[in-house]
């Protein structure tokens, strides 16, 4: 019974820890605007005058949603 209660939760422990890397993996992904965005961070650092690094938040942030990004970069140039 111990031998099986055993195996049972090495393969449980097995299967969590694929899990968890699978989720850390999808984390850094999201984490970094990929090389195709940076024509996406040019162009909203463009129209809206914030600086690359808060473009490349807002669009790590909202992802393509225009009017929500140039909205959030309006509110960020206010409280500078």
């Amino acid at each position: 019974m111990y031998e099986v209660l055993e195996r049972a939760f090495s393969a449980l422990v097995h299967v969590v820890s694929a899990v968890g890397v699978d989720v850390q993996r999808k984390a850094h992904k999201a984490s970094r605007v990929a090389k195709g965005q940076e024509l996406e961070v040019e162009h909203l650092v463009e129209v809206t005058e914030i600086d690359p690094e808060q473009a490349r938040t807002l669009l790590r942030k909202h992802g393509a949603d225009w009017p929500k990004l140039k909205d959030e970069a309006e509110a960020l140039k206010k409280e500078d």
